[in-house]
C-alpha cells in the first residue's frame, strides 16, 4: 500500500459472523489495507468468549467501548474492564474476553505487529496451559 491515507465508512466494513456463533467483528485494519497493525472491532453477546490464547509475535490492545463491566482472563487472572478503559496484553501472555454480563459488549482491538493472521494465535487450554493442536 502507498504511503498516504485511506478513508472508510464503518457501515462500508462488512460484519463477519463466526461459524457456530461467538463474537462478531469488523476489520477495519484491512478495510483500510494496513500492512503493519490488525484492528478490529468486536461485538460480544451475552455467553460470548473469544478462545484462551497468546500470540508469538503480536502484542494487543485493547479498549472496551460499551457493555462494561466486562472480563478479561489474562494469564488465569480475572481482570474487571469497564466502559472505555484500555489494556495492553504483550505478546506470549494468554488473554480471553468473556461476556458474563446480560448484554452486549463492543470492543475495539488492535494488535501490532500483525502476524500471520489466525495462525500467530496459540490456543491455550486455561485449566492445565497447554496448547490446544489446530485442527
Amino acid at each position: 500500500m502507498a504511503d498516504g491515507y485511506t478513508h472508510v465508512s464503518a457501515a462500508d466494513v462488512e460484519r463477519r459472523e463466526r461459524k457456530g456463533g461467538g463474537p462478531s467483528s469488523q476489520d477495519f485494519a484491512g478495510a483500510v489495507g494496513s500492512e503493519h497493525m490488525t484492528c478490529r472491532v468486536w461485538i460480544f453477546h451475552p455467553g460470548d468468549q473469544m478462545a484462551y490464547h497468546r500470540h508469538h509475535e503480536q502484542e494487543e490492545l485493547y479498549h472496551l467501548i460499551s457493555g462494561g463491566p466486562q472480563e478479561m482472563l489474562i494469564e488465569g487472572d480475572v481482570v474487571i474492564i469497564n466502559d472505555l478503559d484500555w489494556i495492553r496484553v504483550g505478546k506470549d501472555t494468554t488473554r480471553r474476553i468473556q461476556n458474563t454480563s446480560d448484554r452486549d459488549a463492543t470492543w475495539l482491538v488492535i494488535g501490532a505487529p500483525p502476524g500471520s493472521g489466525i495462525t500467530d494465535g496459540i490456543r491455550i487450554d486455561p485449566e492445565t496451559g497447554e496448547e490446544i493442536p489446530r485442527t
